[in-house]
C-alpha cells in the first residue's frame, strides 16, 4: 500500500476502526482510514443524526449552541485578523452559516461552500444564493483567485482527497490571501494518552495529521506553513455530554453525563476555553 498523500510505501496498519483500520505513513508521518467508507455510507453517517452531536435535532438553529460555536469562531477570527482584516471570505463546509455571520461582523465579505442541502439552504437565507455553493470546493463556480481568506475548520480530515481540496483553494485564493485550517491533531497530548480512543478517531474523519504532514501536504499543494497553534474551543457540559453521547467513550462518556448531571442547570451552557487536541494552521501561497 502506498501513502496517498506522499507516495511512500513505507506504511504499517496501525488499529481496527469500524471495518476499516487507521494506516500511518513512516515517511510523512500522515494517518489515514483504509478502505473509506462509501458515498452511501458517508450519507448515512452525516444524516440528521449527525447533528445531535452539537446538540441540535436539525430543525432549526439552537441558540445556546449557536453562541458556543459562535465563541470558538471568534478564536479563530482572532487567528485570522494577524494576517488579513478584510476582504472576500470563504468558508468550506459553512454550514448554517454561524462563522460567516461572525466574519461579516468583522468586516469581511462572506461567502460559503456546504454539502448539506439542509445546511446550504440556511446559509443562502443569510447571504444570498450567490454567495453559498452547495457542493464540494473542487465544483464551486467563484472565479479563480477571488478569495483573501479561505477558512476551513473541521473540514480537511474528512474530504476523500486532501491535497486535491487544497490544489482547488490555492486556484481560488489571492496571491496574497491566507488559509486557515483547523484539524485533528495526531501530536497532540491527548492523542497520545489515548491511542486508539483518542475521541477524534471517527468512520467519517478519512486523514488525520501532525504539524509535520500538514506542512509537507500544504507544499505540495503550493503553500508554505507560516502558522500553527493549539486550537483552543469554546465548549459548556451541555454539549460535552451531547458529545459523548453521540460519540460513546467507556471512561468519558460516563463522567460526562455525571458532570453535567452535578452541575446546576444554569451553568450546564456556561461556555469556558479548552484545547480539545486539535490544531490551527496558517498556510499563504508559496513565494
Amino acid at each position: 500500500m502506498n501513502c496517498p498523500l506522499c507516495g511512500s510505501t513505507e506504511v504499517r496498519k496501525d488499529f481496527l476502526l469500524g471495518g476499516a483500520a487507521v494506516h500511518v505513513c513512516g515517511s510523512c508521518s500522515a494517518r489515514f482510514l483504509s478502505p473509506q467508507p462509501s458515498d452511501s455510507e458517508l450519507l448515512a453517517i452525516y444524516g440528521e443524526g449527525y447533528y445531535k452531536s452539537w446538540g441540535l435535532s436539525g430543525a432549526g438553529e439552537n441558540a445556546a449552541v449557536k453562541a458556543m460555536k459562535t465563541a470558538t469562531f471568534e478564536l479563530r477570527l482572532d487567528l485570522i485578523t494577524r494576517y488579513k482584516a478584510s476582504g472576500n471570505i470563504l468558508d468550506v463546509g459553512c454550514a448554517t452559516g454561524y462563522f460567516l455571520e461572525a466574519a461579516e461582523k468583522r468586516g469581511f465579505s462572506p461567502y460559503g461552500v456546504e454539502i448539506s442541502d439542509y445546511s446550504s439552504a440556511a446559509a443562502k437565507e443569510k447571504f444570498g444564493a450567490d454567495r453559498v455553493h452547495r457542493g464540494v470546493l473542487e465544483d464551486c463556480p467563484f472565479p479563480d483567485g477571488h478569495f483573501d481568506v479561505i477558512a476551513m475548520s473541521d473540514l480537511l480530515e474528512h474530504v476523500r482527497d486532501p491535497l486535491r481540496t487544497l490544489a482547488a483553494a490555492r486556484r481560488a485564493l489571492k496571491a496574497d490571501g491566507v488559509i486557515m485550517i483547523m484539524t485533528p491533531d495526531t501530536g497532540s497530548l491527548t492523542r497520545r494518552i489515548m491511542g486508539a480512543k483518542w475521541t477524534h478517531y471517527k468512520r467519517e474523519h478519512l486523514f488525520y495529521f501532525n504539524r509535520r504532514s500538514l506542512s509537507l501536504l500544504a507544499q505540495k499543494a503550493g503553500f508554505e506553513a507560516v502558522n500553527f497553534e493549539a486550537a483552543k474551543k469554546a465548549v459548556n457540559l451541555e454539549y460535552i455530554r451531547t458529545q459523548f453521547a453521540a460519540y460513546p467513550h467507556w471512561l468519558l462518556s460516563p463522567a460526562a453525563s455525571l458532570a453535567a448531571g452535578l452541575v446546576p442547570r444554569g451553568l450546564r451552557s456556561r461556555n469556558f476555553g479548552l484545547t480539545m487536541g486539535e490544531m490551527t494552521a496558517i498556510l499563504r501561497p508559496s513565494r
